[in-house]
């Protein structure tokens, strides 16, 4: 029985491709005749698959063997439908003719992408404590896979009149990790997007599943970025896609956060896939399917709320075609895609105030920032659309193309090199972690800690093709989708850079830069050498740009030797399971000494775990109850008089060596044993 249900819940996969299918359907001719697109068809299948699981989850009926069963129906239906059986033929001509056409290069990103895959799924990190972000997401997965609702009900778990629960819900004492107190139905921090999709992965595979679904975006990442930069480069010279794939599938914080649980991946597919259709509206003067673009690419709000720049950047490109006045017919396009990112952003707004707001509140300065900017871009884009007095003349600026090009030389010199020494250095100053609040950011070393990263050579490449970016975009020299593209990555990539918004220690600063800076800097030095490299023998030129790859990827690997085959945290699931096995569901359970074990204990094994105020922590006579038995979990210590029962579990962690300058290696052991007690009265 368990084989069918695991088989019925893996439905929902397949069926995301259908669903996109419909959606692209529903968007005019143009987009009906792609809509077999396998890229386009799965990016709007999984946004909209990820509405509806988000849906589910709010309204407590995530049920994955259910949603699996009807996605297989849908699935069914469509292929009777479409007659699919038919299309064999044409979809392996269509196959045969890419590999005709792309040749040696679709081999050699396909061999990258499967090297790649085998480090992202075979050595994941088990995050699960709440200590950071990526443990909360993990909870929230093993509580959706429990109980299908996004929501941790005190009342079920009769707990919500515990002296301790009241005393957190007043602000007497401190909250949880990663879960807010809002009444009797407390609420995990950040969307339900992410945990929602890795719960619906668990649900066949075991908890497992839950570590190993970035790896799954991972490589769809990979394929998202290779198809988009070959729409971005000259003709001539798509073969340098091949050593910038290899640099982004392989660099180490790609790596790493395709063996985390955080929410980055979901929202880079996002924004890759939404980028990749607008550039394919443009060129089938397709509004409805722009519409469309903007739509998933606003959907990284969605999964992340700091993505509201993604509007901003839609905003500032909309406005720099406008200005530039390039033509009509793709400006109406990518404008059209404009308002689709901000109908979605907007949308996702609403979603954070209804069901997450204390997170929303939590960012409201930067939330408010974001939209004040977007709608002053939004507005000067309208104005120098309707305005032909307000748009730059071609010949002044054919003028302005080499000193723009100087302009951001000169700004890329002073981010890599002077801005680092500027002082006073900026410090931390946040809502959601007051207790980082006085310490330095090191925001003036980002670019630098970007070329840690991606390697020296790459990130000098990436300058020079900034450079040589601006000079094509005024001398209009690329296509309007192409200068579309490259103005949207830039806003964000130089937000994220000014200001990360993160804690700086890495490897974890790095989750940052990975939805937008990382790709943009990795496409400008593609672009770069494109140009540079104009001279190259054609016939030669998949030969050299392999032999580029090779060695960038070799580099990368490399400098990952001492964490490359390391799995973080494994085994952590299993041993918190062992203390969750012992602790009973019809009682309170007072965790001391560990708010991360607490908040693991609760929403992630459902069991009713408070956390008594730290004062009372010396003494259990003042949290225990006065009538029935009492139970525990603690530290390793002295025995504890009257314990009816006291059993030891080992918490042992195998983790990463951070540091303020990137890139830190080692690995470390953090080892603990806690006890579980139960005083009978």
């Amino acid at each position: 029985m368990d084989y069918l249900k695991a088989l019925a819940a893996l439905g929902i996969w397949p069926a995301i491709y259908p669903l996109g299918v419909f959606v692209l359907a529903c968007g005019g001719e143009p987009a009906h005749r792609l809509r077999f697109h396998p890229l386009l068809a799965l990016g709007a299948g999984s946004a909209v698959a990820t509405l509806l699981l988000m849906a589910l989850a709010w309204i407590g009926a995530l049920r994955p063997v259910w949603i699996g069963a009807a996605a297989w129906l849908l699935l069914a239906l469509w292929c009777w439908r479409e007659r699919v059986w038919t299309r064999r033929r044409d979809a392996f001509a269509a196959l045969r003719a890419l590999l005709r056409r792309q040749g040696f290069a679709a081999f050699a990103a396909a061999a990258i992408v499967a090297v790649a895959t085998f480090f992202y799924a075979m050595y994941p990190k088990e995050s699960l404590l709440g200590e950071r972000d990526e443990g909360t997401y993990a909870q929230h997965a093993l509580h959706l896979l429990r109980g299908g609702d996004s929501r941790i009900d005190l009342r079920a778990l009769d707990i919500a009149e515990q002296p301790s629960v009241r005393a957190i819900a007043a602000g007497q004492a401190p909250e949880l990790p990663g879960i807010y107190p809002t009444g009797e139905r407390w609420t995990f921090q950040f969307s339900a997007a992410t945990p929602a999709w890795m719960a619906m992965l668990a649900a066949p595979l075991g908890p497992q599943g839950i570590f190993r679904f970035n790896a799954l975006l991972g490589a769809l990442n990979c394929i998202a970025f290779y198809a988009l930069l070959r729409r971005l480069l000259p003709a001539r010279s798509r073969a340098w896609a091949v050593p910038a794939l290899a640099v982004f599938a392989l660099q180490p914080a790609q790596v790493w956060v395709s063996r985390n649980t955080l929410s980055e991946p979901l929202c880079a597919w996002f924004l890759a896939v939404g980028l990749f259709a607008a550039s394919v509206a443009v060129g089938r003067r397709s509004r409805r399917l722009g519409l469309i673009a903007g739509g998933l690419i606003g959907m990284g709000c969605f999964v992340r709320i700091d993505a509201i720049v993604f509007a901003l950047a839609a905003a500032g490109a909309a406005l720099a075609a406008a200005a530039l006045g390039r033509n009509a017919r793709a400006t109406a396009v990518l404008g059209e895609t404009a308002i689709g990112c901000f109908a979605v952003s907007a949308l996702a707004m609403g979603y954070y105030l209804v069901c997450v707001q204390p997170y929303l509140l939590g960012l409201t300065d930067v939330v408010v920032a974001a939209a004040v900017a977007t709608a002053a871009c939004a507005f000067l884009a309208h104005a120098a659309a309707t305005a032909p007095s307000l748009r730059l003349r071609t010949a002044a600026a054919s003028r302005l193309a080499w000193p723009a090009a100087v302009a951001v030389a000169a700004l890329f010199v002073y981010a890599l090199w002077i801005r680092p020494q500027v002082q006073p250095y900026a410090l931390i100053e946040s809502k959601l972690v007051p207790q980082l609040n006085g310490q330095r950011d090191y925001r003036e070393t980002s670019l630098v800690s970007v070329a840690a990263y991606l390697s020296w050579p790459i990130v000098l490449a990436a300058g020079v093709g900034a450079a040589l970016a601006a000079q094509a975009l005024f001398a209009r020299r690329v296509s309007p989708s192409r200068a579309w593209i490259w103005v949207f990555l830039l806003i964000p990539t130089v937000v994220y850079l000014w200001r990360p918004m993160v804690s700086p220690d890495h490897i974890w600063a790095s989750r940052r830069w990975l939805p937008v800076a990382f790709p943009a800097c990795i496409a400008l030095a593609a672009y770069a050498a494109a140009r540079l490299g104009r001279g190259l023998s054609r016939d030669n030129l998949p030969a050299q740009a392999a032999v580029v790859a090779l060695a960038l990827g070799a580099n990368l690997l490399w400098q990952q030797r001492d964490t490359l085959r390391l799995r973080e945290d494994a085994g952590l699931v299993a041993q918190v399971g062992a203390i969750a096995a012992q602790l009973p569901r019809d009682r309170p359970v007072y965790v001391v000494g560990s708010g991360p074990l607490a908040a693991a204990l609760l929403g992630g094994f459902g069991v009713p775990a408070v956390q008594p105020p730290p004062p009372d922590w010396v003494d259990a006579g003042r949290f225990c109850p006065a009538r029935g038995d009492c139970w525990i979990v603690l530290p390793k210590g002295d025995p504890i008089p009257g314990a009816a029962l006291e059993a030891h579990f080992p918490l042992h962690r195998l983790r990463r060596v951070t540091a303020y300058q990137p890139l830190a290696h080692g690995t470390y052991e953090d080892a603990g044993e806690w006890r579980v007690i139960r005083l009978a009265h």
